[in-house]
């Protein structure tokens, strides 16, 4: 007679591998990182670009248009101004004057 307690049975349980479940637990971790970084971008970021938005735009601007646009100086400014590219992407085909006047409003509404 063997002992054992009640509630308790020798079957061994085998999970299951569930590949919604996985997908949906990747989607929500994707969804989460893009909603963070919007939120960094948009608290954190951009206001960096509110001391002087003005100077900002004139070295983005020397940036699409110029080869070396710092020429022989420090290329640190020119890099900071790059990093708002990459945060606000121009459209596809949009003119570099166009991309200024969006990213200058863009900017005046952030900075309030």
């Amino acid at each position: 007679m063997s002992m054992s307690l009640p509630g308790t049975s020798t079957e061994v349980i085998t999970p299951t591998f569930q590949p919604v479940r996985l997908v949906l637990v990747v989607f929500g971790i994707l969804l989460l990182v893009f909603y963070a970084s919007r939120w960094y971008a948009a608290q954190v970021s951009l206001p960096r670009y509110c001391q002087q938005p003005v100077l900002v735009l004139q070295r983005l601007a020397a940036i699409n248009s110029e080869n070396r646009p710092a020429g022989d100086k420090s290329r640190r400014d020119y890099i900071v101004a790059a990093k708002l590219e990459f945060l606000v992407p121009a459209m596809a085909d949009e003119p570099i004057d166009a991309y200024l006047l969006r990213l200058k409003a863009l900017l005046e509404e952030n900075c309030r």
